[in-house]
């Protein structure tokens, strides 16, 4: 289980808390929020790592 994994899974076990049963349409949006936030956290992290690997081992350099 990766650290983005085990955060969604306390933030969901957080948010579903029954003891606070306000405003249990605010949390589930919240948590919709939260799912799209580390998706997108994920997406950039991925295309980070395909750009920052993309040109690896570098070209034209030579250990003489």
């Amino acid at each position: 289980m990766t650290l983005k994994e085990k955060n969604a899974e306390k933030t969901h076990l957080l948010l579903s808390h029954p003891e606070d049963s306000s405003d249990p349409a605010g949390l589930m949006h919240c948590s919709d929020l939260l799912e799209d936030f580390f998706a997108t956290i994920s997406r950039m992290e991925s295309e980070y790592l395909q750009a920052a690997t993309a040109g690896w081992p570098p070209q034209g350099t030579h250990s003489d």
